[in-house]
């Protein structure tokens, strides 16, 4: 055998031992990156539910089927939900919303709607001071 085919088997075996070993060193998805992708998930999926809220509103207050005084109230109210949820999805990765335990779906859905309303609430607080010095 000359030298090149020595040095192409070589080559060969290298890359093949290469391909076959490098499963073994890729780092498995961290849990808490697993979380986090869930909470992201559940988080949009709220969103969606917030947007299709709003949509009904305005349908219903469009055909007439609630006054203008209760539209206004519900939808600054599903607003607030969902500038809340947009702001939990920026800070998703500074802030994680619920414990590293493997919760149930539903424990889970709570804990978010939890945090929502907590957001909300701060934000009320917050903006209930400026009206009153307006």
């Amino acid at each position: 055998m000359s030298s090149e085919g020595i040095l192409f088997a070589l080559l060969l075996l290298a890359l093949v031992v290469g391909l076959t070993a490098a499963p073994l060193f890729t780092r498995a998805p961290a849990p808490v990156d697993a979380l986090l992708d869930k909470q992201r998930a559940r988080l949009q999926v709220y969103y969606e539910r917030v947007l299709r809220n709003i949509r009904d509103l305005d349908e219903d207050y469009a055909l007439g089927k609630i006054d203008e005084s209760a539209y206004r109230t519900e939808r600054e109210h599903w607003t607030e939900r969902g500038v809340q949820v947009l702001k939990a999805l920026d800070t998703l990765p500074q802030h994680r919303m619920i414990a590293d335990s493997a919760a149930e779906d539903s424990a889970v859905d709570r804990a978010i709607d939890a945090a929502i309303e907590q957001a909300v609430e701060q934000y009320r607080a917050t903006h209930a001071k400026d009206r009153v010095g307006e």
